[in-house]
């Protein structure tokens, strides 16, 4: 039949594999952020009897490990090195954009190098050897890497299944750019998805067919959004349906909107994390009211201590103690007993002792903040960011713009709006309407089985 596009034919019930012949592989790649919900959906996935192998940026291979991935692979370039290092720094608090743009450029192109050799050699192999991985029955990947995920799950004609932290196809009510482009009215926001995808696969088809020419395939021709809805290829929405009301009846089955992805605590306690555990915190929480909680996550910041200092003003204007986690020396700050500095936390222990947090809007804070019921600020940096911001602030939980919108000035207004209490009420209301977590993780994982034992049928190019 020869290499094509393949769509997706079920076989019947009775045709499907035993859990434990069939060898899952979960592609993912980014930071804690883009692994964390992954590895959720791998633990659900082995509970069910599935050998499931991980591949991981090398960073997060301890990590994957420490939450009960057994069998685990690191791929592709150390993704925290790379935008932490003091080369990053450097470029991040230059003040010529020309200078962050050629960093931001240079390093993304020497990661997806990196990234496609790797790919190869565990997938394909190389140099005559054996495919690292083998014996592979199905294909999970994250967001990042949709577009290898693809080539290589045609390549070797199994059935993939892709994970979505954000809205990323097309639809009739957000924005592909939001916090740049508002929507109108809904054709316009389909036809800016369309332009946005065209414009988006301009920039990467000729890294994207020079993979799939690698492994042997033809060019493809078509946006990765395009490809994957002709294909077939469901692509599960790790979010609550509640903060996007209107796109589970709009995409309906291709894209299933499960609620977001959380480890359950046995597996939190196996982390490396300030918890309950951890009694000067304890002690520090008891001793006075719920603190405003401060991070942003694993994204670097180019002056931490100008960012403390202005959060903590404008906590300090409002009556809050602060628990930060950018960058100052873990314990009870030495100069101010109304603050607190941890490294990294449990979120699901601390932020339901909070007050309100200040975030960068990743899913997974964001989705943190909102299960414990408590308002966020978001000051978005990158990537799907910019949208959890302006859902927060339409949602009325909270406020939500650029980080280089935050000064003294927009820090207290935030604040005094994080702790009014029409936001106190709204998020406490909403966390009611949430998606359980192991509800959503089961969910997911039925997704990725349903399409195990089907059998992929070429189509024409």
């Amino acid at each position: 039949m020869g290499i094509g596009v393949h769509a997706v034919v079920s076989s019947t019930q009775g045709d499907r594999p035993d859990p434990g012949s069939v060898h899952v592989v979960v592609l993912l790649y980014g930071s804690r952020g883009d692994i964390q919900p992954g590895v959720c959906l791998i633990l659900e996935l082995i509970a069910r009897g599935y050998r499931v192998t991980a591949l991981v940026p090398p960073n997060l291979v301890d990590f994957t490990r420490s939450a009960g991935v057994p069998h685990v692979r690191s791929v592709g370039s150390d993704s925290s090195h790379q935008w932490t290092s003091e080369e990053a720094l450097e470029s991040l608090r230059s003040r010529n954009p020309w200078t962050r743009w050629r960093f931001t450029v240079d390093t993304a192109l020497e990661s997806l190098r990196n990234f496609d050799d790797d790919l190869v050699s565990l997938f394909v192999g190389t140099d005559g050897q054996a495919p690292a991985v083998a014996d592979v029955g199905a294909l999970v990947v994250a967001p990042l890497c949709q577009d290898r995920g693809e080539a290589i799950a045609e390549r070797l004609g199994i059935p993939m299944t892709s994970l979505r932290f954000a809205p990323m196809s097309p639809n009739t009510t957000y924005s592909p750019l939001p916090g740049i482009w508002s929507s109108t009215s809904p054709r316009a926001t389909l036809r800016a998805w369309r332009i946005f995808d065209r414009v988006v696969w301009m920039a990467m088809s000729r890294g994207v067919n020079r993979f799939r020419r690698r492994l042997g395939l033809p060019k493809a021709r078509a946006p990765l959004a395009t490809r994957l809805r002709d294909k077939g290829i469901r692509q599960i929405q790790a979010y609550d349906p509640a903060v996007v009301p209107t796109l589970a009846q709009e995409w309906g089955s291709l894209r299933p909107i499960v609620g977001y992805l959380d480890l359950p605590r046995a597996k939190l306690a196996g982390l490396d994390e300030v918890g309950a555990g951890d009694e000067r915190l304890l002690a520090w929480l008891a001793a006075g009211d719920a603190p405003l909680f401060a991070s942003f996550g694993s994204l670097p910041v180019a002056y931490p201590a100008t960012t403390r200092h202005t959060l903590r003003a404008a906590a300090a204007e409002h009556g809050l103690r602060c628990v930060f986690a950018i960058g100052g020396e873990p314990g009870p700050d030495p100069d101010d007993p109304d603050v607190y500095h941890v490294g990294a936390v449990d979120h699901a222990w601390l932020l339901p002792q909070c007050a309100a947090a200040v975030h960068h809007g990743g899913a997974g804070t964001t989705a943190a903040c909102m299960r414990a019921g408590i308002p966020s600020a978001i000051y978005a940096i990158a990537a799907e960011q910019p949208f959890w911001a302006e859902r927060v602030r339409d949602l009325g939980l909270g406020t939500g713009r650029r980080f280089s919108a935050l000064n003294p000035d927009t820090a207290s207004h935030d604040v005094a709006v994080l702790i009014d209490p029409v936001t106190v009420g709204a998020a406490r209301d909403f966390a009611a309407k949430m998606i359980d977590p192991a509800q959503a993780v089961s969910t997911a994982a039925d997704v990725v089985t349903s399409s195990i034992g089907r059998i992929p049928a070429a189509q024409p190019l």
